[in-house]
């Protein structure tokens, strides 16, 4: 008995929705397509025809496609979990579970088994408050001391990031002033320019009147801010500038071939 063909079956695809605006594309362009399609039939063969009827559909399908959001062109901060807000909870625990000098590289191999044995020894309650406290932390903000800290080891790396962004994407020069409490509940001010770093500029800080002029009001701006007492003095803090390499200029033999510096003395 002949072999029958066996039925060919499709996969089901998800249906994809047109807007208004595709739908005006295709129809402006379906009158192309059928003559073309009425034009080719005598010479093409139905494998081919099919063939470019897929190619329409896939066409379709991804022009009806949905665009993801476009990325942050910055990224502040973190995002907080019930795991990350007990580590930050019981730093001082996972500390003694090393039994190592605190920021040592022994410390530090040791950090993530001892956060596992802390974090598994906690009661389920104290988890689901964790978890709670991740979602406040995310929507809000998290306690003072975790902003402190964050202040202290990446506010001038994020306003480095922010200030190299805006010359780049804006052609802007930028200054920025801060004032933060620190862990001690001290009142830090800041100064931070980079535009000595960007398209041979200069600090203004360097060439302008900056401490007896701009920060004095800062500060005292910023003493009404936070709250700070009388007589009490705010603690400044200066950005380290990456400065450009400079390149030396180095003299020829009479053949033509560079000749280094002497560095012996």
């Amino acid at each position: 008995m002949p072999r029958t063909q066996s039925p060919i079956v499709l996969s089901q695809q998800k249906k994809v929705h047109l807007d208004k605006a595709e739908v005006l594309v295709l129809r402006d362009h379906l009158e192309d397509w059928r003559s073309e399609a009425s034009l080719q039939a005598p010479t093409k063969d139905r494998a081919i025809l099919k063939a470019r009827k897929k190619i329409y559909k896939q066409w379709l399908q991804n022009q009806s496609r949905r665009k993801k959001d476009p990325k942050p062109l910055i990224k502040y901060g973190r995002h907080w979990t019930a795991r990350k807000v007990l580590i930050q909870t019981h730093k001082h625990l996972i500390r003694e579970e090393t039994g190592e000098m605190a920021g040592s590289e022994e410390m530090i191999s040791k950090w993530p088994r001892a956060a596992k044995s802390v974090i598994d020894g906690l009661l389920v309650e104290e988890r689901e408050q964790a978890a709670a406290m991740a979602e406040k932390w995310n929507h809000q903000a998290p306690p003072l001391e975790v902003q402190a800290k964050v202040a202290e080891s990446k506010g001038t790396e994020m306003i480095e990031h922010f200030a190299t962004k805006m010359f780049k994407q804006a052609g802007m020069r930028v200054c920025v002033l801060s004032a933060w409490n620190n862990s001690e509940g001290k009142l830090m001010l800041g100064g931070h320019d980079f535009n000595e770093q960007f398209g041979n500029g200069e600090s203004f800080i360097k060439i302008r009147d900056w401490d007896s002029i701009f920060m004095s009001e800062w500060g005292e701006y910023a003493g009404e801010q936070f709250n700070v007492e009388d007589g009490e003095e705010p603690q400044m803090v200066k950005s380290k500038k990456q400065q450009p390499w400079k390149l030396i200029k180095l003299e020829e033999d009479a053949d033509g071939w560079l000749m280094l510096l002497d560095t012996t003395g």
